[in-house]
């Protein structure tokens, strides 16, 4: 074998050790999740159901929900609105639906968004950016 030979073969083993350590990275759990989301759920009478904290890569909470219901974490319903999305029922081992003639609605708040604290109320999931340790209660609620 000649020199360039050589060099294209020693190329392509490159290659290939590369493009199977990309692989194995993303697809072998060695992307570690760049941030921790605390949820928690409280139903009508607010007693917590859920409480846990969450490694995601989402980078807003919609998709930190879906990624949820996904994962068998918590059951989750809801309807895509002209705002966005709008919860309709949550739950850890059973779904829990709003109850529209109680005047009960699933909402949510946090204490540390920096979004939420700023506006003084949260955003609609599918805009609101979440961030390292950020916690969000959800609470089957009439706003008051």
């Amino acid at each position: 074998m000649n020199k360039k030979t050589k060099s294209i073969i020693a190329a392509l083993v490159v290659l290939v050790l590369l493009v199977g350590g990309i692989y194995a990275y993303q697809n072998l759990g060695g992307d570690p999740k760049d941030k921790t989301v605390e949820v928690i759920i409280k139903n009508a009478k607010g007693k917590e159901i859920f409480n846990e904290k969450v490694g995601t890569n989402a980078k807003k909470l919609s998709t930190l929900l879906k990624e949820m219901k996904k994962d068998k974490k918590i059951k989750l319903k809801y309807e895509n609105s002209t705002y966005g999305m709008y919860i309709t029922g949550m739950g850890s081992d059973k779904l829990i639906s709003q109850d529209i003639e109680k005047g009960l609605y699933w909402m949510y708040t946090s204490d540390n968004n920096k979004s939420c604290v700023e506006a003084g109320y949260c955003d609609g999931a599918d805009t609101l950016k979440i961030a390292d340790k950020d916690t969000f209660v959800f609470a089957l609620s009439n706003g008051q």
